[in-house]
């Protein structure tokens, strides 16, 4: 479920701009590519997205449980 609390999650913020800059990186050197195989960014696109989410949440989930301890 959507929370703006994850706007204020400093660890949000820190994986955001690396994985914004893989993602223009990648769509402005591999563009050739991506034109070529449409597919293909889409599934970069998906790819990028649940790499992001799944690292943010592995590490808001341990950072929470190393907090409780």
């Amino acid at each position: 479920m959507f929370s703006f609390e994850t706007f204020k999650d400093k660890r949000y913020w820190i994986l955001l701009f690396p994985f914004l800059i893989i993602l223009v990186g990648f769509s402005v050197f591999a563009s050739n590519y991506f034109a070529e195989n449409p597919l293909m960014i889409f599934l970069f696109l998906v790819l990028d997205a649940s790499l992001f989410w799944g690292i943010y949440h592995l590490w808001k989930y341990v950072g929470d449980k190393k907090a409780q301890r």
